[in-house]
C-alpha cells in the first residue's frame, strides 16, 4: 500500500513539475507531455501502457445535463464515417458535434431535439478530429450515453 501511495505521489509530482503552455492551440501536446511524465515513475516499476483497456467498438460515458464531453478521434482523407449516438431513459436531448482539431467551427452535427443524434461525414484529410457530445437535456443529475463511429 505505501508503495502504491509513493507511486502515485511521483506520478502527481510530475504533473505539477510541467511548465506551463503558452499555445493554448497545442493542447493535445501539453495533455500528452503530462501523460509522459505521470508515467516516468511507474514505467520504470514495470507498468506499461495497456491499449486493450479501452473498446473501441463503442465509446459510454456519463454527463449531466448543460455539459460536454469531447473526444480525439482519428479519421482517413476520402473516407464516409457515421456517427451515431444514444443515451439512456432519463435523457431526453442530446447532440453531436464534429470539429477539425485546429477550429471551433463544427464540420458536422445534430443538434435536433432528440435524444439519438447521427452525424454523417466525409474526412477532406487524414488526422485527428474532435467530438463533441452535448448533454442539452437530462432529467436526473447524470445520464449515460454512447456512440459508434463507422466507416464506409
Amino acid at each position: 500500500m505505501l508503495r502504491q501511495l509513493s507511486l502515485a505521489a511521483a506520478a502527481a509530482a510530475a504533473f505539477v513539475a510541467l511548465p506551463g503552455t503558452a499555445h493554448a492551440q497545442d493542447f493535445r501536446a501539453t495533455v500528452v507531455a503530462q501523460l509522459d511524465a505521470a508515467a516516468r515513475p511507474v514505467t520504470g516499476n514495470g507498468f506499461r501502457a495497456d491499449p486493450g483497456v479501452f473498446s473501441r467498438d463503442v465509446v459510454v460515458g456519463a454527463l449531466a445535463k448543460g455539459t460536454s464531453s469531447f473526444q480525439e478521434i482519428n479519421l482517413q482523407a476520402g473516407a464516409s464515417y457515421f456517427i451515431a449516438a444514444a443515451c439512456d431513459e432519463d435523457c431526453s436531448d442530446m447532440d453531436l458535434r464534429l470539429f477539425a482539431s485546429d477550429s471551433d467551427e463544427a464540420l458536422a452535427e445534430d443538434t435536433k431535439e432528440d435524444d439519438y443524434p447521427m452525424i454523417t461525414f466525409t474526412a477532406p484529410k487524414t488526422g485527428r478530429y474532435m467530438l463533441a457530445v452535448d448533454m442539452a437535456a437530462c432529467g436526473e443529475s447524470m445520464c449515460y450515453y454512447g456512440y459508434r463511429v463507422f466507416k464506409k
